[in-house]
């Protein structure tokens, strides 16, 4: 009985992958930076859930993104968003200062994306988040120092994220 229950337990990841699809890497965009194959894939996304009719009001979508090195290391993990408005159509749209706008296949947009890090990190991106003896468990022990931060834009994020060679996944829109 234990014989048949081992074989059976061994069995069932072959199970599991018969049915998955096959894993194939795909590149046709190998070339193409990574920042513009991402919002080309937003962009698309986007039009395929506004269709083709009237867009009768403002439209938003998020989507999130995160990135890591292979050791899942947090001084190299970062997770971030981008959130979109599309406006309605043939209206006057009341417009967010400091927001990027564009037009895509004749509808109208507003983005930005949140991304806080140090604001050297461009320059320096050598982050200290844990230092000292019980540091993850007790902040009061965290030697790392206090950096003042601002928001990294889409564009910028990406490329940290590209010159450390980590992976980055997004989901959405």
């Amino acid at each position: 009985m234990s014989f048949r229950t081992f074989v059976f337990l061994l069995a069932l990841p072959i199970v599991a992958q018969a049915g998955s699809p096959p894993q194939g890497v795909d590149f046709s965009n190998y070339d193409v930076p990574l920042y513009t194959q991402i919002v080309d894939r937003i962009k698309d996304r986007v039009s395929a859930r506004l269709g083709e009719g009237k867009n009768t009001r403002d439209r938003y979508f998020i989507i999130p993104f995160a990135y890591q090195d292979r050791g899942n290391h947090p001084e190299h993990s970062h997770s971030f968003i981008s959130v979109i408005r599309v406006f309605a159509d043939n209206k006057q749209p009341k417009l967010t200062p400091g927001l990027k706008t564009g037009r895509h296949k004749n509808r109208e947009f507003e983005a930005f994306t949140i991304s806080w890090l140090p604001h050297d990190f461009m320059s320096n991106p050598h982050l200290c988040v844990f230092d000292g003896a019980g540091s993850r468990l007790i902040p009061g022990n965290n030697k790392c120092p206090v950096s003042p931060g601002r928001n990294f834009t889409l564009e910028e994020t990406i490329k940290l994220a590209v010159d450390s060679k980590n992976a980055v996944a997004m989901w959405g829109p």
